[in-house]
C-alpha cells in the first residue's frame, strides 16, 4: 500500500529533519531582501560583502557591552549601599535600646553564672587528675611495666 505524500509549506514543515541552513540563506530567500538588494548601489554591496568592517563594529559592540555591564555593576552597588545604609539607620535605635536594656541583664547573668562555671571547671580538673592517677597506678601494678623500664 502506498502512503499519501504530505503537503508542506515553504519552511518544509512535516518533512522531518532538515540539514542545517545558515541564517543568511533565509535572508536571501525573502523577496524584500532581493528588492532591497536591487536598489543598493554596487559599492555598498561590495562593502557589505567584505569583512573589513565587521571587526571594528564587533569591537565597538564589545566595548558598549562592557560599558553597560560596568553601569549595571555600579547601579547594583549603589542600590545595595543605599539600601544597607537605610537599613542600618533604621536599626540603630533598636541596637541602642537593646544595648541599653540588655547589657545589664547579660552582665548580671554572666556574673551570677561565674561561681557555677568556676565550680564546674575545678570539678573537671580534679576529676581528670584522679583519672590520670588511677591510670598510672593500674599501669604500675601491671607485670609488663617493670620489664619495660629495665629494657
Amino acid at each position: 500500500m502506498q502512503q499519501s505524500r504530505m503537503e508542506t509549506d515553504d519552511s518544509g514543515a512535516g518533512e522531518g529533519p532538515q540539514r542545517a541552513v545558515p541564517w543568511s540563506a533565509w535572508l536571501t530567500r525573502q523577496a524584500w531582501m532581493r528588492w532591497c538588494a536591487r536598489r543598493v548601489p554596487q559599492s555598498w554591496a561590495q562593502w557589505w560583502a567584505t569583512t573589513s568592517w565587521r571587526q571594528p563594529l564587533q569591537r565597538v559592540l564589545w566595548s558598549l557591552e562592557g560599558v553597560l555591564y560596568l553601569l549595571l555593576a555600579l547601579m547594583l552597588c549603589h542600590a545595595l549601599f543605599t539600601t544597607g545604609s537605610h537599613l542600618l539607620s533604621s536599626l540603630w535605635p533598636v541596637v541602642a535600646a537593646a544595648w541599653h536594656h540588655l547589657l545589664p541583664a547579660v552582665l548580671l547573668l554572666v556574673l551570677s553564672a561565674l561561681p557555677a562555671l568556676l565550680f564546674t571547671a575545678s570539678f573537671l580538673l580534679l576529676f581528670s587528675t584522679l583519672l590520670s592517677l588511677v591510670g598510672l597506678l593500674t599501669s604500675m601494678n601491671h607485670p609488663d611495666y617493670a620489664r619495660d623500664l629495665n629494657e
